[in-house]
């Protein structure tokens, strides 16, 4: 992964020169269309087939069940009515996440293709120092366990309203605020036809309020002015 880190620099310093970055061995390319047994494959042989993969019959339409070991973790993927990508990929994140983190190249989300980056959290720390955390956020966005990725929807007009103060910021990372921004909103749609309790709804109001500002921060978003009345 030393050649990983050097690549990685050498993309920071000029972002403009991404070939070297793409015809590395640094990058873990997914199709939205990949098996899932594959996708884990792919990133553990990324950090050194140091996963153990067992699968699981549990007489579900979707077929068997991955369960991802890791020294002394064990988890089986949480599946819901069927396999997909995104909880393929946090899934692995989460079981690995004491030595690895992986991070999905933004410049790749406007395509059936995404490429993700998975290193020691070492060398994500030495970037993040070399480099600022987030001029690194801007390229390499962080897969946490809420973050949409091939199943990600946008308003466009929400979208427009961002850009506009964000000229420089990435698409993905601006429609991964507006994801934590719509699940803001549906949280207080769920209160107002009391489909949640008060108690609920403040706790939960307050996780969501403190993930959009650590967003904000980490990424060097800017919100549009609020017009007085």
């Amino acid at each position: 992964m030393n050649k990983s880190i050097e690549v990685i620099k050498n993309f920071l310093t000029d972002s403009q020169n991404a070939d070297r970055l793409w015809e590395s061995n640094t990058l873990v390319e997914i199709d939205w269309r990949e098996y899932d047994e594959d996708v884990v494959n792919y990133f553990n042989k990324a950090i050194g087939n140091k996963i153990s993969i067992r699968m699981e019959d549990n007489k579900k339409p979707y077929g068997n069940d991955i369960i991802l070991i890791y020294k002394d973790k064990s988890m089986i993927i949480p599946y819901q009515e069927k396999m997909d990508r995104d909880t393929t990929i946090k899934s692995i994140n989460e079981v690995i996440k004491d030595d690895f983190s992986i991070r999905l190249l933004v410049d790749s989300a406007e395509d059936d293709t995404f490429a993700f980056c998975v290193l020691p959290n070492e060398q994500w720390e030495l970037l993040e120092k070399e480099f600022g955390g987030n001029n690194l956020n801007r390229y390499f966005i962080k897969v946490t366990p809420k973050i949409k990725m091939f199943d990600l929807q946008y308003d466009v007009v929400e979208y427009s309203r961002l850009k506009k103060v964000n000229l420089g910021a990435s698409f993905f990372t601006i429609v991964s605020y507006l994801e934590i921004e719509k699940r803001e909103k549906n949280l207080t749609e769920q209160r107002h036809k009391r489909e949640i309790e008060l108690k609920v709804y403040l706790q939960q109001k307050k996780e969501i309020s403190s993930e959009k500002e650590q967003f904000i921060s980490e990424y060097g978003l800017k919100l549009p002015e609020t017009k007085s009345v």
